[in-house]
């Protein structure tokens, strides 16, 4: 049984490497294993080198579509969480094709709780969160 805190490997995907380095301090603190990448060729070879928990990209990659790409992720490791965020809220890229049934949203900028929790609902945790710093 997972503790309180996510030990899960978490491959961020981004290409702009402030947002990067944001969300790797804040979900670090919980816990997490942050892998950072930001792009799409990264990306792929990530799911042959390392034991991926959790991805979480932005919609928009430069070079390619994150959408396309989180698609290509999973066919080479299947059964991979995906989380998607993007700075544009959910009517603005429902028309990218994802179902909102069918993958999880998270809309930039949002407060490290709001990311964490959505995290853990993705990869099926449901217990309590409680920051590293915090747990005796």
């Amino acid at each position: 049984m997972l503790g309180k805190n996510g030990p899960e490997t978490v491959l961020l995907v981004d290409n702009d490497p402030l947002i990067l380095n944001f969300i790797e301090d804040e979900i670090s603190f919980y816990g997490y294993k942050p892998i950072l990448v930001s792009s799409g060729e990264e990306t792929l070879k990530m799911a042959d080198n390392e034991k991926i928990d959790l991805l979480l990209i932005d919609i928009m990659i430069s070079g390619t579509n994150g959408i396309v790409l989180a698609k290509q992720f999973a066919v080479l490791l299947p059964g991979i969480k995906i989380l998607f965020m993007s700075c544009y809220d959910w009517p603005s890229i429902a028309h990218h094709g994802i179902p909102e049934s069918e993958y999880a949203f998270i809309q930039k900028p949002f407060a490290t709780d709001a990311l964490v929790q959505k995290m853990r609902y993705v990869l099926g945790v449901t217990d309590g969160l409680m920051p590293l710093a915090s747990q005796g």
